[in-house]
């Protein structure tokens, strides 16, 4: 079953009154934390009941901001023991995991100011491939 990117988006939005992903990671007790991960982007990592983000020390700013909106699409898509677990047992979940994440990553920059110009992208450190599924999602809207 497809799930309602859009709309959780929305709600996550109207809930928290901010549609900036920094602002929200701490209305929703997320630590975000900069570290060199070679490369890797960022992850999400749950300890506890304390939530986690890392990004990469050396990605540019938009490029942080990206990799902050695409893991914080795992914590609000993906954060229970049921998809954990098939997410580390079945790689085609993992894929589809990654696709989701993407997409509540477009949903919610479409909101921000920023849109992908050529600039950015010029800019940007994320790769083109990743940057190119991002604008296409974005061009649906």
């Amino acid at each position: 079953m497809k799930k309602n990117i859009k709309l959780r988006v929305n709600n996550l939005i109207r809930k928290y009154s901010t549609k900036n992903p920094y602002e929200l990671c701490s209305k929703m007790n997320i630590n975000i934390f900069y570290m060199e991960l070679g490369e890797i982007k960022g992850y999400y990592k749950k300890v506890l009941k304390n939530k986690y983000i890392v990004i990469n020390d050396n990605l540019d700013d938009y490029s942080k901001k990206i990799v902050l909106c695409h893991e914080l699409g795992h914590v609000v898509l993906h954060c229970n023991k049921k998809i954990n677990f098939l997410k580390n047992n079945f790689l085609y979940y993992s894929n589809e995991l990654e696709n989701e994440a993407n997409e509540f990553a477009a949903e919610l920059l479409s909101r921000q100011y920023e849109i992908l110009t050529e600039e950015l992208i010029k800019e940007c450190r994320l790769g083109i491939t990743f940057l190119e599924e991002i604008k296409k999602l974005l061009e649906k809207k």
